[in-house]
């Protein structure tokens, strides 16, 4: 529920005790812009039925020269200030101690400027920190990500400034101690704020500036989750006012602080040195990217067709093949839905993995109006369910649940779940080809074909994947690749990057799996059956790339 006063005492604690530190403003109240605004009262009005807060972690993604670091120093001033338990340990990280100082260093003088917060903290500029003096074991320390934390951290609050910059094994780790390390409390706080940074080397930031994204959309939901992300589109005209203006909360314009003609400036200089690179980055919060978004999430909610996509029921069901039962058992689909395929044509599109990555499998079905119908099948090992669902932050329980996504059992998947399902497939519709990525396949493509199934090996190159991608994409533009809605591939859908090769040839991209929160496992396996189905459709041999195997 919201509390409209919890929201105003954190918004009045801003405006009516602490002063801004910095330049022309020095010395003068902190007038909260409109966004900073927004967020202290989703923070703190937002509160379970017992009163506490409700939001536990939060994510600010807002362009260079916003007034962040001010603001994050207020956050850890506000709730040093009002928490009432003994011990209540706030944490202040950087990347490293130069940048975890940026935020010490506006609160020691906010307190410096506040009566009535040196009489309630005591500043120890020789450690970094700021204890509460009517408990000294209640405390907010300075420190640096890249640096060991001790076993006695317990935060109640940890406030991550610039997390773009948080990119070694070290300071990742320390984010899931920080983050994490407060379970025992009644209530914790994580605050992430940061600027774009690069998507393949800031892994962290990308992964909650995704969970935001996903939020936005509608793919997720997580109500103890506050993220926002202001910045221009990329399509937008760096040189216009009015795209400065749609990106920096902070400007005038938007109730804030910051006069325009600085960001004009900064402008100005960058465009004299040829490149808009940093200035993108850093005043416009363009994410720098050496590959591109590949699907509208609207285009995709439109193409998903006439019908809705359904779970597996719980109970696994027999398989029968000529008479006897077959060794393994599948999921069946609801008989009304699953009277929509059965003996219709199609081709299967696998791409398989081990660990980490989604295994899917994708049933593609020519349908009536020039398009497909996808009925996508994906798997994950259960022993690493709860860690996955935490790295990639999407529902995956709670989609296990509902028979969207099959688990196998132990830490690794299970390609016999696989091969039962395909047998399954050719029992139940006119099973053309069965495709695949060469990587990892032919341990269970080599039996298929000796069992009398079609197995065609698609190359991952340029060459064999170009025009199956192309095709995807022109059909979710035109809404005639129906999948229902089916929640796991619509994620998959929005993670998908497309790079060229500067030859007019594109192709999905795999996301580096230890460092990305995004997976794509069933678009490739869409694609992987398009490469089939074009071929077969145009009757057209001598397309590259796709060979049968065995």
């Amino acid at each position: 529920m919201f509390s409209q006063t919890h929201a105003d005492i954190a918004c009045n604690f801003f405006e009516k005790i602490l002063k801004h530190t910095a330049d022309e403003y020095y010395g003068k109240p902190f007038l909260l812009a409109p966004w900073q605004e927004e967020a202290l009262t989703a923070i703190f009005g937002n509160i379970d039925d017992a009163g506490q807060r409700l939001i536990e972690q939060v994510y600010l993604e807002i362009p260079k020269k916003s007034g962040k670091s001010e603001f994050a120093a207020g956050i850890i001033l506000l709730v040093l200030f009002l928490e009432t338990m003994k011990g209540c340990q706030i944490y202040g990280a950087g990347a490293a101690t130069r940048q975890a100082l940026n935020v010490y260093r506006p609160a020691v003088a906010m307190i410096t400027q506040s009566t009535i917060l040196k009489k309630r903290f005591r500043i120890l500029r020789s450690t970094n920190r700021i204890i509460k003096r009517s408990d000294p074991d209640s405390f907010y320390a300075a420190i640096a990500a890249d640096g060991d934390l001790g076993d006695g951290v317990n935060p109640a609050v940890t406030v991550s400034d610039e997390v773009h910059r948080w990119r070694t094994r070290k300071q990742l780790d320390n984010w899931d101690v920080l983050s994490n390390g407060g379970i025992t409390r009644k209530q914790t706080l994580t605050v992430a704020i940061t600027t774009a940074g690069v998507q393949n080397e800031s892994p962290l930031a990308w992964r909650l500036h995704e969970k935001t994204k996903r939020i936005q959309e509608g793919i997720v939901s997580d109500p103890k989750f506050y993220g926002r992300i202001y910045a221009a589109d990329p399509e937008d005209n760096p040189a216009l006012e009015s795209t400065w203006i749609k990106a920096c909360p902070s400007l005038k314009q938007n109730g804030g602080f910051l006069d325009s003609e600085k960001i004009h400036q900064k402008y100005v200089s960058a465009l004299a040195e040829g490149d808009l690179t940093s200035f993108k980055r850093y005043f416009l919060n363009l994410w720098d990217q050496k590959e591109g978004r590949a699907i509208e999430m609207p285009k995709w909610d439109t193409s998903a067709g006439n019908w809705k996509a359904v779970g597996l029921l719980k109970d696994p069901g027999p398989i029968i093949i000529n008479g006897k039962e077959h060794d393994r058992k599948v999921r069946p689909f609801p008989t009304e839905f699953l009277a929509r395929f059965l003996n219709r044509r199609c081709w299967a599109g696998g791409d398989l993995s081990m660990t980490t990555d989604t295994t899917a499998l994708v049933l593609l079905f020519p349908s009536d109006d020039d398009g497909y119908d996808v009925l996508p099948f994906f798997w994950l090992p259960e022993a690493n369910l709860k860690k996955l669902e935490i790295k990639l932050g999407m529902p995956l329980r709670q989609w296990a649940e509902q028979g969207f996504l099959e688990l196998s059992p132990g830490e690794v998947i299970d390609y016999r779940d696989v091969r039962a399902r395909l047998d399954w497939a050719k029992q139940m519709f006119d099973l053309q080809d069965v495709c695949w990525d060469p990587w990892n396949s032919r341990q269970i493509s080599s039996q298929m074909i000796d069992d009398g199934f079609s197995c065609k090996e698609v190359r991952q190159g340029y060459a064999t994947l170009s025009e199956p991608t192309k095709k995807v994409l022109e059909l979710i533009v035109n809404g005639k690749l129906h999948h229902g809605g089916h929640p796991v591939l619509r994620w998959q859908a929005g993670c998908a990057a497309k790079k060229p090769d500067g030859n007019d040839n594109i192709k999905f991209t795999k996301p580096d799996r230890e460092k990305s929160t995004s997976r794509c496992d069933g678009m490739s396996a869409i694609v992987c059956a398009m490469a089939q189905a074009m071929i077969e459709e145009t009757n057209t041999m001598t397309y590259s790339g796709v060979r049968s195997v065995g």
